[in-house]
C-alpha cells in the first residue's frame, strides 16, 4: 500500500518554556513525531509574581515565534495551530498579546481553559495499559491535570497546581484541597496506573535510574527527597536535568506523590506522549489540521 504523508506542526505555549513539533501524518491517519524544538523562556515568571507579561518578556516571546514559524515554513511543515495554557491564562494582557501576534506574525494563538486542557488527556495513547484502570495526570508548570476514562462518567479536572507556580510560591491551600476532593470521589480499588505525561514525569522515572519502567508510592516518595535535598547543579551533572526543568522537578515530583499517595497500590509510570499529541489528533479527528496562513 502506499503511503501518503505530510508534514504538520504545532507550538505548545507553556509556563516553563515553548515547544514546537513536528509530525508526519501517513495516510490522514497515522502520526508519527518527525522533529521536536524546546526553547526555555519560563512565561510563569511574569504570569505568577506580576500577573501580565512584561514588555521585555514579550520581545523574547515575539522572536522565538517569528524563528519557530520560519523553521516550519522552511521544512515545509503546514502550522495547524499554536495553543497556550497556564501561564497565558493568567495574564491580565493576554487579549493584546494575542492581537499583536496576529496583526505582526499573522499567528492565531489559542489559549485553552484548565478544562479544554484536560479534555487533551481523553487522546492518550494507551497501548497496553487497561483504560479504565488509568488516571493520566499532566503536571505542568502551572496546572496539573487529570483524566480517567470511567466507564460510567469520565472524570476531567485542571488545577492551579505545577512545579513553576510552586517554585514562585504561588500555588494556594485551596487548590490542594480541591485536589484532594477531586481525588478523594475516586474509588481507590480502580486506579492501578498513574500515568504521568510530559517532560516531568519522565525526569522523574529517569532520576530512579531504576531498570523497570514504574516506580511504586514509596519510590517517587524517595525520589522526591532526593531530589529536595540535591543541588542544580547535581541535578544537572548527575542527571542530565536541563537548566530549567533543575528547579521545579521536586516541585513537579510533590503533587505526582501527593495524587499517588491516596492511591498507594497503584504503579506510576512516564510516557513519551504529552498534549500537543493530543491538540493535534484532535484537530485531525475535527478535519481542522489547516494551515494557520492563507500563504
Amino acid at each position: 500500500m502506499t503511503k501518503n504523508s505530510e508534514k504538520i506542526s504545532c507550538i505548545d505555549i507553556g509556563s516553563n518554556a515553548i515547544k514546537y513539533r513536528q509530525y508526519r501524518l501517513i495516510n490522514k491517519e497515522h502520526l508519527e513525531l518527525d522533529t521536536f524544538k524546546r526553547v526555555s523562556l519560563r512565561l510563569g515568571t511574569d504570569a505568577f509574581n506580576e500577573g501580565k507579561m512584561l514588555e521585555k518578556t514579550y520581545e523574547e516571546f515575539f522572536s522565538v515565534l517569528k524563528k519557530l514559524k520560519k523553521h516550519a515554513k522552511k521544512k515545509e511543515a503546514k502550522l495547524i495551530g499554536l495553543f497556550a495554557t497556564s501561564a497565558m491564562r493568567t495574564f491580565s494582557n493576554k487579549a493584546q498579546i494575542i492581537k499583536k501576534i496576529k496583526k505582526d506574525l499573522g499567528l492565531e494563538i489559542e489559549i485553552l481553559s484548565g478544562k479544554e486542557e484536560a479534555a487533551l488527556l481523553k487522546y492518550f495513547d494507551y497501548r497496553t495499559h487497561k483504560k479504565h484502570q488509568s488516571m493520566i495526570v499532566d503536571v505542568g508548570g502551572g496546572s496539573t491535570e487529570i483524566y480517567i476514562a470511567d466507564s460510567k462518567l469520565e472524570k476531567i479536572k485542571s488545577f492551579q497546581l505545577g512545579g513553576v507556580r510552586i517554585l514562585k510560591k504561588t500555588d494556594k491551600k485551596k487548590n490542594w484541597i480541591e485536589l484532594e476532593k477531586f481525588l478523594k470521589d475516586i474509588c481507590t480499588s480502580q486506579i492501578k496506573n498513574i500515568i504521568g505525561v510530559g517532560s516531568n514525569a519522565k525526569l522523574i522515572i529517569q532520576a530512579s535510574k531504576k531498570e523497570t519502567d514504574f516506580l511504586t508510592y514509596e519510590e517517587i516518595k524517595e525520589i522526591k527527597e532526593t531530589l529536595k535535598k540535591s543541588s542544580i547543579e547535581k541535578k544537572i551533572k548527575e542527571y542530565d536535568f536541563p537548566i530549567d526543568r533543575a528547579d521545579i522537578i521536586e516541585h513537579a515530583a510533590s503533587i505526582f506523590e501527593f495524587i499517588q499517595n491516596k492511591f498507594k497500590t497503584a504503579k506510576f509510570y512516564g510516557s513519551s506522549w504529552n498534549i500537543s499529541d493530543g491538540f493535534v489528533r484532535k484537530k485531525i479527528l475535527d478535519n481542522q489540521a489547516t494551515s494557520l496562513e492563507a500563504s
